[in-house]
């Protein structure tokens, strides 16, 4: 009786323990992967406005007027939900996780 208690509480341990690995991993993975795509996207965005504040008054009106710069978020915002989606149903990061 006493060898299938022992069996039991050390086959437990060793599920919460890989489960608890995956659970890290998969939160490390993710954290790092939004903090260096934050980090990324934020880049682009400066370049970007970096780029048109040496343009004369006129021509950053007309750009104003024809919302180039909602053009330009949209563009950043659109590659963001793409990676996010890509990166959520990817096999990658799946095989990252799984233990093997």
């Amino acid at each position: 009786m006493q060898f299938l208690v022992a069996a039991l509480i050390g086959g437990l341990v060793q599920i919460a323990a890989s489960l608890v690995g995956r659970v890290l991993m998969a939160l490390f993975v993710g954290y790092v992967t939004y903090t260096g795509f934050s980090a990324t996207t934020n880049l682009i965005v400066d370049q970007m406005k970096s780029s048109l504040l040496g343009m004369p008054s006129d021509i950053a009106s007309f750009l104003g007027w024809l919302w180039v710069d909602k053009a330009l978020s949209m563009m950043v915002s659109a590659f963001t939900a793409a990676l996010a989606v890509k990166l959520a149903g990817g096999d990658k990061l799946t095989k990252m996780v799984i233990k093997k």
